[in-house]
This record gives structure tokens, sequence and C-alpha cells, in this order.
């Protein structure tokens, strides 16, 4: 194993001392190309953890479902039909489909939310247990709705925060307060937050098995997480199947894409999954290809330090230098410019992106395109494990070189 110790690295300081612009301008480029790997490593993490923020709105493997208007005659029936969805189709889901994980009807209508003498209007909507994780809400106060509250048709609501400000006095709290839409008393059991950030105007939810009743007329919609759709492939045939047997159950034929609506998140999570994997690729190469152009200058000042140092070598051949110790001494001298150039690229890259992830931080607003744009901690590690690697490379070439001239041949060298 190569040896660096103290007096290895002092004479390499020396020689170093020598020549001191070009060290200093063959270290600059590999710092540049380490500092430009850690920024668009950076960049790609910043562009990656926007997208999920902006995305996650809903859960990655959410379905969704609604009814149409049929424009394919089928088993006799007439073209222009409606399809509406209703909790048979739930049920029907519910049997044929186990890896269904939550499911939920959702039906609403805008309707006005009063609390004493104050009033605003809202998207007052039913929706069935398990709504707030196909959506990822975060309950902030209380609880969401739940199976008795279904089964028994509460009148309760749960309420966004926008909905408490415009309703309730400053430090009031909302929970088991009553609210009035359409001249019925909800009482409120819950406060949440959705990451939807397009969403200007929130919804409140009551119990699906409450509001189905009272407003028949009302268009359902149909959301539900599911699991094992990790390919494209499973994705088509999950999406088929429920064309199928939608398309059975409700006398319509499974081709016609107007009769039936069908959104499958997981597509479009798979989809930017691929995309960030491609651009993560070429960053890496950019990256590298940056990185390797400074190398090739280590190893040509490496080249050139030989030759300069071709009558010292033989000297110290002659005095008995073993040829490790003369590789030991030109690859002492290539780690070293590597990695001290190296550590400051890497030192400024990191600054840079600590700084440039406080300016992109998260504050909720909409479509953001950097947040948190960093490089973790084993990613520098390996870049600095690189950096090594490949300062022993490039010292090894002109190191070989140097072992094999002869004393004599040495000697004569101008």
């Amino acid at each position: 194993m190569l040896g660096f110790g103290f007096d290895s690295i002092r004479e390499t300081i020396a020689t170093i001392k020598k020549n001191k612009m070009r060290t200093a301008l063959t270290g600059f480029a590999v710092a540049w190309g380490i500092f430009m790997l850690i920024i668009l490593l950076a960049a790609g993490n910043g562009l990656q953890n926007a997208t999920v923020i902006n995305m996650s709105w809903t859960a990655e493997n959410t379905v969704q479902l609604w009814g149409g208007w049929t424009s394919m005659p089928y088993k006799g029936f007439p073209t222009g039909r409606r399809i509406r969805l209703k909790e048979p189709e739930i049920e029907m889901l519910k049997r044929n489909f186990p890896e269904i994980e939550h499911i939920s009807g959702a039906v609403g209508s805008t309707m006005n939310i009063s609390y004493d003498n104050k009033e605003m209007s809202a998207w007052f909507g039913g929706v069935d247990p398990g709504y707030e994780v196909i959506n990822n809400f975060t309950i902030l106060e209380g609880r969401f709705i739940n199976e008795l509250d279904k089964r028994l048709r509460r009148k309760v609501i749960v309420l966004h925060p926008m909905h408490v400000e415009g309703l309730f006095e400053e430090g009031e709290d909302p929970i088991g307060k009553f609210v009035t839409i359409n001249k019925v008393n909800y009482q409120v059991v819950g406060i949440y937050n959705s990451p939807n950030r397009w969403d200007d105007d929130p919804d409140v939810w009551v119990p699906l098995g409450y509001i189905k009743e009272v407003y028949r007329h009302w268009g359902w919609r149909i959301e539900m997480t599911v699991s094992g759709m990790d390919s494209r492939e499973e994705i088509d045939r999950f999406n088929e199947r429920v064309r199928k047997a939608m398309g059975g159950f409700k006398s319509f034929n499974p081709d016609d894409r107007s009769a039936f609506g069908l959104w499958n998140v997981a597509i479009n999570s798979l989809e930017t999954r691929k995309v960030f994997i491609m651009i993560n690729i070429f960053i890496i190469i950019i990256g590298i290809a940056s990185l390797m152009a400074g190398l090739v200058g280590v190893g040509n000042i490496m080249l050139i330090t030989v030759k300069e140092r071709t009558r010292e070598i033989g000297i110290r051949k002659s005095l008995g230098a073993t040829r490790f110790s003369i590789l030991n001494m030109i690859i002492t001298e290539a780690v070293l410019i590597t990695t001290a150039a190296g550590y400051v690229g890497i030192m400024i890259g990191v600054a840079v992106t600590e700084v440039a992830g406080r300016y992109f931080q998260d504050d909720g607003q909409r479509n953001v395109m950097f947040v948190d744009p960093s490089v973790d901690m084993p990613t520098v590690l390996y870049a600095t494990l690189f950096l090594i690697a490949c300062g022993v490379i490039c010292g090894m070439i002109p190191a070989l070189k140097a072992t094999k001239v002869s004393p004599i041949e040495a000697m004569r060298a101008e």
C-alpha cells in the first residue's frame, strides 16, 4: 500500500511551491470540475423536490373515476345516455379489485357557510372515510370523517383554516361549534389542511352517507388509492380491468372513452420519475466530464514534473531509491493537488447550495421551481473518494514512467 508520510508530503509541497502558477491553474480546473458537479446535482435535487411538492396534492397511486355520456351504442342501448357513478359502483370495485387500499365517493357543490353573523362561500362536499389519505390531507385539529359518521349519517363537518379564519373570532376554538349550510346545522369535528397549492377556495367536508340522501341529483366521482402499480404495464392492465368491469356493470362499451372517465395519477408519477432519472444521468455525465477536464490537467502536470525531475530521479535511483519510493513520490504529488483542489471545490459548492437552499425554501406558494437545492453527505463523500482515486490514477502513468528510467540515462538528461 502506498505510504504518504510527513517527509513525503513536505517534499511534495516544496516541489509544488516551485511551480505555483502551473499548480494553481491545474488545481483551479479540478476545483471547478467538482464545484460544477456539486451545483448540477443540487440543481437537479431542487427541481425534483419542487416537482414532488407541486404534485403532492394527491397520493402517487391515486385513481379517479367519473361518469359521462355514451357516444357508442351498446347491447341495444342508444348513444347519449348519462352514466352516473353511485355507491353500488364503489361496492363493485371493492369486491373485484383487492388491490384497492382506500376508496371514497365524492359529491358536492358550491354553497354558503355561515356562523353567527359571518358568511362565506365554499365547496360543500360529501366523502367517505379514507378520503383524507387519498388526498394527503393533514389533520390540524380534531379528526376527519369516520365510519360511524358515515353509517349514522351524522351532520358533522371538517373545515379548512381559511374557513376558520373567515367565520370565527381570533383565538376561538371551532371544534364542537355548529355552522350552517343551506339551513342545516353541522357540528365542526376537525380542521384539515391540503397540500393543493392551486386551491384558492378550499373545500369543507361532510359524511357522504348523509349528503347522498339529501342531494341525490349531484354528480359523483370515485377516488381510490391502489397498490402494485409500479410499471406502465401494470397501470395499463389495471385501467383496462376497471373499464371492462365498469362497462359491464353500467352497460356501456368499455372502449367508449366519453362514457366513463379515468385518470390514473400513477402514470404521471412514473413518467416524472423516468424524466428525473434521465436528468440525473445527464447531470452526472456533464459534471464528471467537467471534473475529468481538470484531472487531465493533473496528469499532464505530472508528466511535465517527471520530465523536469528526470535527473533527480536518476540520482535517487543511483543512491539506492526503490521503484516504490519513486512511485510514491509522484503519486503523492498528484493526490495532494487533486485532493486539496477538490476539497476547495466541494466546500465552495456546498456553501453555495446552503445559501441557495435558504433562498429557495418552500414558502407555500404555488408553482415553485426549486426547493432545497442541496447535496446530501453521501454524495459529497463519494465525490471525495472519487477525487482521491482519480488522483492516484492520474499520478500512476507518469509515476510508472519515472520508475523505468535508468540511472545512467537520467544523469545525462538535461
